[in-house]
């Protein structure tokens, strides 16, 4: 570990600063954590934040090798973003703002973790730190019977991060979850208000919100926020796929000029999506999964409300329900 570090314009003062993180990581339990001194000559092309960040360590594992931070020589360019670690096998990403980026399984996409560098690892270091005991070895009543995180202690997790870096977008997006999962529609609600009001350009967090007022009944905000989510999903991979559901929408609102012109950005955009709903409606009848092969349904008619495999599906549904 460094003992030497220099003072950045931040301050060594700052709640997230980088010196007092690794003063903290210095003083963990033994074997917790593995930081390497700093190397003598940095390579060229790293974007500022990971200057910053090379000059104090070269690289680091923490919590027994959940996070791996790369050596500065390994820092791989990629498109917008520069790849400089993972976090329990998924990869961590750094733009030029210095925004933090890491990649979800669950959506096949990028989710911004961190609003800089210094307060995204003040964050993630105290929220794995909720898993160990002072001695560095799992605490009690963090694992359930089945080795999963107790839903309670992920939340802990998340609100630490979230202590450290208010405007992070993907912690408070996953905390949203979390309290959705409980049924605390509201509170749910209001964290995605703030996901959205902090990165307007976070379309799953504006589909979220959409699916709420579905739910709620409130089907001209859910137009809305359906809108929003397409509007700001311009250029993602996976735009053709909000628009189907701008469409889904619309066609529950009875807003046929909406409906339609939805439909026809989803060919545009997505021509291969019918292939893939179609498929995922097949296997979720042949599952018995009713509720996933309704919703699929529903999408597919909204979009292709005269295709002849997509009635024919409706029908298998209706048949399967009855």
């Amino acid at each position: 570990m460094a003992k030497k570090r220099r003072n950045d314009e931040r301050g060594d003062a700052s709640p997230g600063g980088l010196d007092r993180v690794l003063a903290l990581l210095e003083e963990a339990p033994a074997g917790l954590h593995d930081v390497a001194e700093p190397a003598p000559r940095l390579p060229s092309g790293l974007p500022e934040p990971l200057i910053d960040f090379y000059a104090r360590c070269d690289g680091a594992r923490l919590f027994i090798d959940s996070v791996e931070l790369l050596p500065s020589a390994e820092v791989v360019a990629r498109g917008e973003h520069w790849m400089f670690g993972s976090l329990e096998g998924e990869d961590l990403l750094i733009d030029e703002r210095g925004s933090i980026w890491r990649s979800d399984e669950s959506l096949d996409d990028l989710v911004c973790e961190g609003t800089r560098l210094d307060r995204w690892l003040a964050g993630l270091v105290d929220a794995l730190a909720v898993l160990y005991d002072a001695d560095g070895e799992f605490a009690d009543g963090v694992f359930d019977e089945d080795g999963e995180l107790v839903p309670a202690v992920g939340e802990r997790q998340l609100r630490a991060m979230l202590r450290r870096d208010p405007g992070a977008p993907g912690p408070r997006w996953r905390l949203a979850h979390a309290l959705l999962a409980r049924d605390e529609i509201t509170a749910g609600r209001a964290e995605l208000e703030q996901v959205v009001a902090a990165e307007p350009g976070f379309a799953w967090a504006w589909l979220d919100l959409a699916r709420i007022s579905e739910q709620l009944g409130e089907l001209p905000g859910a137009l809305d926020e359906a809108r929003t989510a397409a509007e700001a999903a311009a250029g993602h991979p996976q735009q053709g796929y909000f628009h189907a559901q701008l469409a889904r929408l619309a066609s529950l609102a009875g807003d046929e000029a909406t409906r339609a012109t939805a439909a026809r950005r989803v060919a545009e955009l997505a021509p291969e999506l019918r292939a893939a709903q179609l498929d995922g409606t097949r296997e979720s009848l042949a599952a018995g999964d009713l509720t996933s092969a309704r919703g699929l349904v529903a999408l597919l008619r909204a979009v292709w409300p005269r295709d002849l495999e997509v009635l024919e599906l409706a029908r298998r549904l209706e048949t399967s329900e009855n």
